[in-house]
C-alpha cells in the first residue's frame, strides 16, 4: 500500500469518525440513541464515499 492511499484511508475514518460524533452529540441524536447503529453505518458510509471521492479526484488529476 503506497502513502497516498494510507493517508486517504486515515483521512476517511477520521471523517466517519468526525460524522458520527457530530451526529451523537446532537439533540437529535440523544433523542435517537436507540438507533446508533444505523448511526454509526450511516457514518460508515458517508466516510467510505468520502474515501472514494477523494480517490477519484487524485486520478481524474
Amino acid at each position: 500500500m503506497d502513502t497516498v492511499n494510507m493517508i486517504i484511508n486515515v483521512i476517511a475514518i477520521m471523517a466517519g469518525l468526525t460524522i458520527y460524533i457530530g451526529i451523537s452529540n446532537t439533540k437529535w441524536g440523544k433523542d435517537h440513541q436507540q438507533y446508533q447503529y444505523a448511526i454509526m453505518l450511516g457514518a460508515i458510509l458517508l466516510a467510505v464515499l468520502i474515501g472514494g471521492f477523494i480517490r477519484w479526484l487524485i486520478v481524474v488529476r
